[in-house]
């Protein structure tokens, strides 16, 4: 009988269980994206921004795979010759003050300081 119930129990709880693992392993990729992410502020326009990322992207082969344009943000993504994901942010923050936010790979600051570097040299 004692049996019966903790594999009644068990089974009852085992959803509840498997639904905040779910939710720790999400969050936990969450914070390893954003560990990694390089955020910094220009005295530039949006579009010289975003041109300045298009250069350093073909400058460091990767390969652009998505741009979405809104009002406030510039969204670019990519891919390295790796296959490594890079997105790129570049907010407007006033007519002449942008904010770029770079994230590349799952957590590679390095290589998003690297990417930063190149963008600033197309400034």
């Amino acid at each position: 009988m004692k049996k019966l119930v903790i594999i009644l129990l068990t089974i009852c709880l085992l959803p509840t269980l498997t639904g905040c693992f779910a939710l720790l392993a999400g969050a936990g990729g969450t914070a390893l994206w954003q560990a990694g992410k390089v955020v910094f502020e220009e005295l530039v326009s949006m579009e010289a921004g975003v041109k300045a990322v298009e250069a350093a992207f073909k400058d460091n082969d990767i390969t652009l795979k998505d741009k979405v344009i809104k009002s406030e943000v510039t969204q670019i993504r990519g891919k390295d010759r790796n296959g490594t994901k890079v997105a790129v942010d570049v907010f407007s923050k006033g007519k002449n003050n942008s904010k770029i936010e770079i994230r590349y790979g799952i957590g590679e600051e390095t290589a998003g300081r690297e990417l930063l570097n190149q963008i600033k040299k197309k400034l």
